[in-house]
């Protein structure tokens, strides 16, 4: 494997941004593996960052608990997580 890096210069407010947006994102998922099926998980569009099909018959909980996940974050580390679950049949 080879990574390659470029000069550039980050401005101060990026690498803030990068700073928060890290922990919060590995925080969100790893929380969020432990509620859904990470395999599920899809890009959102427009003002969704994810979807995830979860079944029907258990989708008032699994949504309750990913909105508290969403809040958590939220309240933890600043950063609003989007994610849209979308009912499929078990």
């Amino acid at each position: 494997m080879m990574i390659y890096t470029a000069d550039y210069i980050m401005t101060r407010e990026v690498a803030q941004a990068f700073r928060i947006t890290t922990p919060a994102v590995a925080y969100f998922f790893s929380n969020l593996a432990g509620i859904v099926d990470l395999t599920q998980l899809s890009e959102g569009d427009d003002e969704y960052d994810y979807f995830v099909r979860v079944p029907v018959d258990g989708f008032h909980e699994l949504t309750q608990r990913i909105s508290d996940l969403k809040f958590k974050v939220q309240d933890q580390f600043g950063v609003y997580i989007t994610i849209m679950p979308i009912p499929v049949a078990a």
